[in-house]
């Protein structure tokens, strides 16, 4: 099993010229199947318009509430049980938190931590993926 999926972004100009793509193992397949859920808002997919999270239809001032975040990671696992059968016993944590960037003009922003934990379907290995992403810009003059 191990390489047997191609590794994202795909590199058209080798796809055109007949070349092999890069290929990844199972586990690395999975996780960029997963940032991809997390990054996409659903009806952004044409094929799948249900393909997504629900992360990105919410305004700034709901990301504060512990009901986003329950709202936020049930969408999460039901994407990930509708669409990666490769994984089960999937457990998702979201957590929130502000992050201060400084430079020429400070600025605060909601940074979304995801864990997922899971167990690979097909042999049983356990399966660990976090992604922080940061969803609502603040300018603080």
């Amino acid at each position: 099993m191990a390489n047997d999926y191609y590794r994202l972004p795909l590199n058209f100009e080798e796809l055109l010229q007949r070349r092999p793509l890069a290929r990844c193992s199972a586990q690395e397949s999975i996780a960029q199947h997963l940032y991809l859920m997390l990054t996409t808002h659903f009806g952004e997919s044409r094929f799948d318009p249900n393909f997504g999270c629900v992360v990105w239809q919410q305004d700034f001032e709901a990301m504060t509430n512990m009901r986003w975040k329950d709202n936020v990671q049930r969408s999460v696992e039901q994407s990930i049980a509708e669409r990666e059968p490769r994984l089960e016993q999937v457990k998702v944590v979201v957590g929130v938190e502000d992050f201060e960037m400084k430079g020429v003009t400070q600025r605060i922003r909601k940074r979304l931590e995801v864990n997922v934990r899971a167990v690979l379907h097909r042999t049983n290995e356990p399966f660990a993926f976090r992604a922080s992403l940061f969803v609502a810009p603040l300018s603080v003059v």
